[in-house]
């Protein structure tokens, strides 16, 4: 067993991860920056201050293994004076779990960290200055950093959202023809990533220290598949030309399959098929 401490525990993407992993045996201490209710019946520490070195090694306290996703919830919401905030939490936490000898942390980033060209997105600047961070030589262990893409499953937010809700009522959607790649991920498959990652011997782990990778479905890597990811038999994809260049979020072709074949290269993982939410 052992013992996972996850900052941002009540998050949509913490939540799922913390569940997972005392699912499979392992202890979970939470920490959240505001008291709040605790489903999850994991231990949860408060610590208002993420910035706080003193209160962060008092919580990670005989942890074996931090999980940091903490951020802000609206990513639309930045402002300048916030664009340096997630590096200095890193960078805290980086010292805290040194002083307590926790070798492994992972960073969870985000693929608007992807373009550099966009100097004005300050949430990418944000997530870039963490992973630098993440990425520097000391203090202690780098991190292993995932820049994530958008999320899929029950209580996923962003264009997912919109997509599940129409497919529940029963809404057609213009996706038939939407097979260009893009990047998904499951919040099962998440979870099971962070299962990984904790079973992951130390040899492998240090390895893919302070390198960035992209988990991402390549099964689910399209509008279409995604929607039949999410709605099973009840979507209705209509055939609509052109689908594709209108809407964002595209990548190159082929890119889906460097993403998995880097991280299965790496720690030997792959995602799982995702079509199948009974167990969120």
């Amino acid at each position: 067993m052992a013992i996972a401490a996850i900052t941002g525990i009540t998050g949509l993407a913490g939540g799922q991860v913390a569940h997972a992993l005392q699912a499979s045996g392992h202890k979970v201490i939470g920490i959240s920056r505001r008291l709040s209710s605790n489903v999850l019946k994991a231990d949860i520490l408060t610590v208002p201050d993420l910035t706080d070195v003193d209160a962060l090694t008092l919580a990670f306290q005989k942890c074996d293994i931090i999980f940091h996703f903490a951020d802000r919830a609206d990513r639309k919401s930045y402002s300048e004076e916030d664009v340096g905030a997630a590096a200095e939490v890193l960078n805290a936490i980086r010292i805290a779990a040194t002083r307590n000898g926790i070798r492994r942390i992972v960073a969870f980033s985000s693929i608007y960290a992807d373009d550099v060209s966009r100097s004005n997105d300050r949430y990418g600047r944000s997530k870039r200055a963490m992973e630098a961070v993440a990425m520097a030589s000391t203090p202690g262990e780098p991190a292993l950093i995932f820049r994530l893409p958008p999320l899929y499953g029950p209580g996923a937010r962003g264009a997912v959202r919109y997509i599940t809700r129409a497919i529940e009522k029963g809404w057609p959607l213009p996706f038939a023809l939407a097979r260009t790649s893009r990047r998904f991920l499951s919040l099962n498959a998440l979870a099971d990533l962070c299962v990984h990652l904790i079973r992951l011997d130390d040899d492998t782990f240090k390895r893919a220290e302070a390198r960035i990778f992209v988990p991402v479905a390549v099964q689910d890597g399209s509008l279409a598949a995604l929607s039949r990811a999410i709605g099973g038999d009840q979507v209705r994809l209509l055939p609509v030309p052109g689908i594709d260049q209108i809407l964002g979020g595209c990548v190159a072709p082929g890119q889906l399959e460097r993403d998995r074949d880097a991280l299965s290269q790496a720690i030997g993982w792959l995602a799982p098929d995702s079509r199948n939410f009974d167990s969120l």
